[in-house]
């Protein structure tokens, strides 16, 4: 690799030279490599490649719609790598499709339960910071989902986090068949419980979808700290420590 030693600094592409700055060593020069664009779509010998491409393409599309439907648990819920981890989820879905050529496989419903126990904030797990049982359902016929937490404790059941005065518990239903006829998800979150409260109390969080039983539905469940100054509660640490996962994905 060559490095550039006179004043003139250059970035970019001159015929098979590359022009680049590194943030450590300074402007350097290469020569370019890798196959072109062209010859990938139109030779048989990247068939293969032509194929996975399309099939990741699909999956990263997927991810997109399912996020922009989740966007407003998302905000304050989800790391930076989220979206690489859904999209590898959707991959996996859309290769256990059974029936389509290789490169035209799709996402099917019975599929879906591939995104169980799928984190969205990976630095933190519903499970490591409630630190009770946390019973979850959802029934078909009626179209309620069901969060609860009998008995808790929130001095003792919920783990600490310094500035942390309250958490809200989530439900969210989500329909999802990847097409546009999937509606805005249904949520419902918990008022603001003291992390001081020494007093047992029945949590439970009812969200209610229309019922349809030929549309797979994910229930995702999480919890959010908060800090009370002067009568308004704050996110803390944007979000870093809160939690929210696909916790049950129910198929058609």
């Amino acid at each position: 690799m060559a490095k550039q030693v006179s004043l003139i600094k250059l970035e970019g592409n001159v015929g098979d030279l590359s022009f680049f700055k590194s943030k450590t060593i300074g402007f350097q020069a290469r020569m370019k490599t890798g196959v072109s664009g062209d010859r990938i779509a139109t030779d048989p010998a990247f068939a293969r490649t032509r194929e996975n491409g399309s099939e990741f393409g699909r999956a990263q599309q997927y991810g997109k719609l399912l996020r922009d439907l989740l966007r407003d648990v998302l905000f304050q819920n989800s790391d930076s790598k989220f979206s690489q981890r859904l999209a590898s989820r959707f991959l996996k879905v859309i290769q256990s499709d059974t029936k389509s050529a290789r490169g035209e496989r799709v996402l099917t419903p019975q599929n879906l339960v591939m995104l169980q126990h799928l984190e969205c904030n990976d630095r933190t797990k519903l499970g490591d910071i409630s630190l009770v049982p946390i019973s979850l359902d959802y029934d078909r016929v009626s179209g309620d989902g069901i969060l609860e937490s009998m008995g808790l404790i929130p001095h003792l059941n919920i783990a600490k986090l310094q500035g942390a005065t309250h958490v809200r518990y989530t439900i969210v239903l989500q329909e999802f068949n990847g097409d546009d006829s999937d509606q805005r998800p249904v949520i419902n979150r918990s008022s603001y419980i003291s992390l001081r409260e020494n007093t047992p109390i029945d949590l439970q969080l009812v969200a209610n979808l229309q019922a349809d039983s030929d549309r797979s539905v994910l229930l995702l469940a999480g919890m959010e700290y908060f800090q009370l100054v002067n009568g308004a509660y704050y996110p803390l640490s944007n979000g870093q420590y809160n939690a929210l996962t696909i916790k049950r994905v129910y198929v058609p």
